[in-house]
Formats: structure tokens, sequence, C-alpha cells
């Protein structure tokens, strides 16, 4: 086996088969190499970087993609790499040190690039590997905040489930009204030290297609997907900004709109940076999964001296839907 360090401009016909091929092997899912195209070509460069594992007959059986992403810090900006799609086909895990071999081999080129800084959230089985043998450090946890719009069915209680229903809308009702009355006052997010530019041509590009849903309406933009959780059609939203910033009366449009598509549950997840009465903040141990935020620090510099700190960043779905 060999590995191949690239831009996504030089991948040939076979890789990008094999490539999704191996992916949806190990993810069980069923993406495209349009999906990825998509998702690839969007970023702030015009293509990813990315590290890939080729086997002897020049199929991809693994690899690591770098998302070039442009980030503001300190009334500055910043090229940061979002790391994606890590895997290897099951059959060609002979080395346990390979991951970070693939990593290792990109790094050199992600600087020649200008990527000062690498960020990823990675799942439960890779966060140990990523922390203890490639080194990367810890910001912090991101945050979930639920709506519950059908208790009984998102519990599995089989009885009452019209008293559970008809108490949820009398309490969204008390909610929305409240909520209505905070909007008038100061009812958009904080700044943050870190946060993606939001003419990124990534986020621009990105959700777009069927799987995301948006509108725009006077100076508000939405965007959300419903997606099926076990039999829970539930709601993710994406972003909901008033002016450029998250604020209630854009989170009271998108929900209102989500709302007439009788899902059972709706999600945020990432900072909320305002006062709010809409959400539920979903306590640690209840999370349905745990999503670490990491980061490697290529070029240090002292504007990433508080880069650590989860209370600087803004970083969620919309940087990276993570769901």
């Amino acid at each position: 086996m060999i590995t191949k360090v690239c831009k996504t401009t030089e991948w040939t016909d076979r890789e990008w088969e094999t490539y999704v091929i191996g992916y949806n092997e190990v993810f069980g899912t069923d993406e495209t190499i349009a999906d990825f195209k998509n998702k690839y070509f969007s970023a702030y460069k015009g293509y990813s970087l990315h590290s890939l594992l080729v086997s002897n007959e020049g199929d991809v059986v693994g690899g690591i993609t770098i998302i070039p992403c442009n980030y503001r810090c300190h009334q500055g900006f910043f090229l940061n790499g979002l790391a994606v799609d890590v895997f290897i086909r099951e059959s060609f895990r002979t080395d346990p040190l390979m991951l970070r071999k693939l990593y290792k081999q990109l790094v050199v080129t992600l600087k020649e690039e200008g990527i000062e800084v690498v960020t990823a959230v990675p799942n439960a089985t890779a966060y140990p590997y990523w922390k203890n043998i490639v080194k990367w450090k810890d910001i912090g946890e991101i945050s979930y905040w639920i709506i519950p719009v059908k208790i009984n069915k998102i519990l599995n209680f089989n009885f009452c489930g019209w008293l559970f229903e008809g108490l949820t809308w009398i309490y969204l009702f008390c909610v929305f009204c409240l909520s209505y009355l905070v909007a008038l006052g100061k009812g958009k997010a904080k700044d943050y030290t870190y946060k993606i530019d939001k003419d990124d041509r990534y986020i621009q590009n990105k959700f777009h297609g069927t799987k995301y849903i948006n509108f725009s309406m006077q100076n508000i933009f939405c965007s959300y997907r419903i997606v099926n959780e076990e039999g829970i059609k539930t709601a993710y939203i994406i972003e909901a900004t008033q002016e450029g910033k998250r604020s209630i009366k854009a989170f009271l449009k998108v929900i209102k709109v989500i709302l007439q598509q009788n899902v059972d549950l709706i999600i945020y997840v990432g900072k909320m940076g305002l006062f709010q009465l809409l959400f539920i903040k979903v306590p640690k141990r209840l999370e349905p999964k745990k999503l670490p935020l990491m980061c490697d620090v290529l070029i240090p510099n002292d504007k990433f001296s508080d880069i650590y700190d989860i209370n600087n960043w803004d970083f969620g779905l919309l940087n990276y839907d993570v769901r």
C-alpha cells in the first residue's frame, strides 16, 4: 500500500469510485460521488486536501480529508482546516499507526497551503486515538439543545398520549409568547473570538440540495434538515440568523416553519450565545453522543493563546454537520 497526498482536483475516476465504495462500507451510508464533490470542492480554496491510502491495485481504501475554511479571530482571519471523513477499510487495518502516518504526511502540505489550525469533532471510538496517539488537544464539548414536541413518542410512552401532547402544546404556546417579548429586547447572540466567516464559500455552497431546507425573509436566514432518527422525526436547525447573527426572532421563524412538518423533536447543536426560553439544554449524561471539539495548531501564533477554551468558540452544525 502507498499513501497519496493530493488536492481534490488531482483525483482519478478510479480513486473517486473506490473512495466512495470504501467510505460507504465503513460508515454504512449511501453517499455518492456527487455528494463528496460538492463537499470537497465547496472549500474556501475551491478544493480540499487529502491523504489517501491506496492499495497495490490502485484502489483507495482509506484516507483523511481537510476542508480549508476561512475563520475570524480577534478581528482578523486565519485558515482553519476541518478534518472530516477519516476511515480505513477493515480488511486493510494492519497498522495501528496508519491514520497517524496519513495525517502527519498531510501536515506538510497543509502548512504550505497556509492552514494554521486543524479542528475536528471525532466520534467516541476515534477520540482516544486522536488525543493520545496523534496528540490533538481538547477545546471542549459541543452542547445539545432541544424542543420536545411529542414527549410521549420520544420517551416511548404508550398511554395518555393525547394528554402529553396537549400539555406540550400549552407549554410551547407559553414559551412562544414569552419569547416574542424577549425578542423585543436584546435578542441577538454575542460575538465569539473564533467563528467561521459566513461569507466563506463552504457555507454558501454546503447547505444546498435535497438534505437541507433554506429560506430567507427580510433580514432573516434559516436552514434546517429533517431526519428519521430510529422512528423519531427530528428537525436539526443548522442556522437561524437576523442580520447575520443568531436571534430569538430568527429561531421563532424557523421553529414555526418546522412545526408545520409534524416533527417529534427539534434539535440545535452548538453555542446559543443569547438568553432564550425556547430550547432546553440537554444534560451531559443524557446526550445521544459526545461531541468533543479538538484542534491541532500547525503554525503557532500569539493570536491563538486562548484557542483551547470552548467558551471562545462559536461552533455547531453550521461549521460541520456532525449529527
